[in-house]
């Protein structure tokens, strides 16, 4: 009897299952290979990009504004007050600006004044409880706090407490975009720390980062690959025959 040879039938259907899979298949393999060494990955933890994090969910502003003031930028983002990018004091916003007041920075942050010292030291809190009027923005001249109402401007001072009509000069510390990589250095610090690296990994082993049409896209490669290591056997042993 002849040797018996695999079908070119079999060959084909093993070569197209193979084709068919092979970018699913190359997803689980390499995060696979990440997971499995997760541990030892200093990146594991760090959150994601934030448009990766916008992805799934998460709420960030496309951009950030600001305010500079003696070289340094003033922003509020989620309640807190950035002083360039270090995570300074809570604000609850929205800021309404920010005034060289030497020897102080005075920021604005909704009904209240924050009274900053050099080396981001908070000095003080100023609310209406001290005498702070309703202001919509703030701003000065030559270290004079100004404070814009809905139909006046009025001097006031942090010292005194005391607030009078003001009708000199003034400028508004008006907000501008921040510079891109110090609103990049921002904006991963606010997406929360369950969106990190390991999680996006684990989704994408799994197909969870398509959905659940994406976790049966990678149930079916991981079927069709058990399928494959079958074929390929069969064929293999026809060969030796």
């Amino acid at each position: 009897m002849g040797t018996r040879k695999p079908t070119r039938q079999w060959r084909r259907w093993h070569r197209w299952l193979g084709l068919a899979v092979a970018i699913p298949v190359l997803v689980l393999s390499v995060t696979g290979v990440l997971l499995n060494h997760i541990e030892s990955l200093s990146w594991a933890s760090r959150p994601l990009p934030p448009a990766v994090a916008r992805w799934y969910g998460a709420v960030l502003p496309e951009t950030l504004q600001g305010v500079s003031v003696k070289g340094n930028w003033y922003t509020q983002l989620e309640e807190r007050l950035f002083i360039n990018d270090t995570n300074a004091f809570y604000c609850k916003g929205p800021l309404k600006g920010v005034v060289d007041a030497a020897p102080l920075i005075v920021a604005g942050c909704a009904d209240e004044l924050l009274l900053i010292a050099e080396g981001y030291q908070l000095v003080e809190r100023i609310g209406p409880a001290y005498g702070l009027p309703g202001y919509v923005q703030l701003g000065g001249h030559e270290g004079v706090l100004v404070l814009r109402q809905p139909e006046a401007l009025v001097r006031f001072d942090v010292n005194q407490l005391v607030s009078v009509p003001y009708s000199g000069p003034w400028q508004a510390a008006d907000l501008a975009r921040l510079p891109a990589e110090l609103e990049k250095a921002i904006l991963r610090q606010s997406v929360p720390e369950s969106l990190n690296w390991q999680r996006f990994l684990q989704d994408l082993h799994a197909g969870r980062i398509l959905g659940f049409a994406g976790q049966l896209m990678m149930d079916l490669a991981a079927l069709v690959l058990a399928i494959l290591a079958v074929t390929g056997s069969i064929i293999w042993a026809r060969t030796r025959r």
